[in-house]
């Protein structure tokens, strides 16, 4: 197992903040061999990542014929020198979910990415939920492990039964607020700006410049918080960073 305690905790950081990863399935018509291509995901409260796949794609056939795979992303940080940064191979085994669990899957993607959910329906495309069955962590050299499934589960984002509301008082009553965190963390100058998810570690925002272009932005927490009132006073203190112009 993960030597560091923090090992599951920095894990899931590392996968909450970014929003692709290759997935690598054991390819159906080529006798298993291993087949990988970029995908976005989404990630449900319990740290189980979505994604949301065509009917008709490779990885869609593979997985019927063999649901384990692996979900690989690496810190883009230290894309220079890649193995002194963070980096996670996540074994999986995928399934499709139905019912509430197929709603819940959904509605955690299309947060993530809303122009997803017009291929819902018309380009038969279905979330695949991908659960973990235990991680390959790596922080940098010599700091490597093990994260079993039990410690991972155990990682619950704290925000998860708080986010949808977080999210909608931002939206309602701060979106001037958004626009200048925006500006502030990421350079873009927005027309407009819409919180979309929430998680322990930050914001995803989803920003319109001006000429129209739409931005995925990520607005990080300096540290993971706790609970609602963490968030307000992180918010709080980034805001007035932002609005006097300091940097972070």
């Amino acid at each position: 197992m993960a030597k560091s305690p923090s090992a599951a905790a920095d894990a899931r950081a590392l996968l909450l903040r970014e929003k692709s990863a290759v997935l690598c399935t054991l390819h159906a018509g080529l006798d298993g061999w291993p087949f990988g291509s970029v995908v976005p995901y989404a990630v449900l409260p319990g740290g189980d990542p979505v994604v949301f796949l065509s009917d008709i794609a490779e990885h869609t056939k593979n997985l019927e014929r063999d649901p384990r795979a692996a979900l690989f992303l690496a810190d883009p940080a230290a894309k220079d020198r890649p193995q002194t940064g963070a980096r996670m191979s996540v074994q999986v085994r995928a399934r499709r979910p139905e019912g509430d669990a197929e709603a819940a899957a959904e509605a955690a993607y299309f947060a993530r990415f809303p122009d997803a959910a017009a291929m819902r329906g018309t380009h038969g495309f279905h979330a695949w939920v991908l659960d973990v069955d235990r991680i390959r962590w790596i922080a940098g050299f010599g700091s490597m492990g093990w994260v079993s499934r039990a410690a991972w589960v155990g990682e619950a984002d704290p925000l998860a039964p708080h986010a949808a509301a977080i999210v909608a008082h931002m939206n309602d009553d701060h979106a001037d607020a958004v626009a200048a965190l925006v500006a502030h963390l990421a350079g873009l100058k927005a027309t407009a700006a819409r919180v979309v998810g929430l998680d322990r570690g930050g914001f995803d925002v989803e920003a319109q410049d001006a000429r129209g272009t739409a931005h995925a932005v990520r607005l990080p927490f300096d540290a993971p918080v706790a609970g609602p009132e963490d968030v307000r006073k992180v918010v709080m203190s980034m805001v007035a960073a932002a609005r006097k112009g300091k940097a972070r």
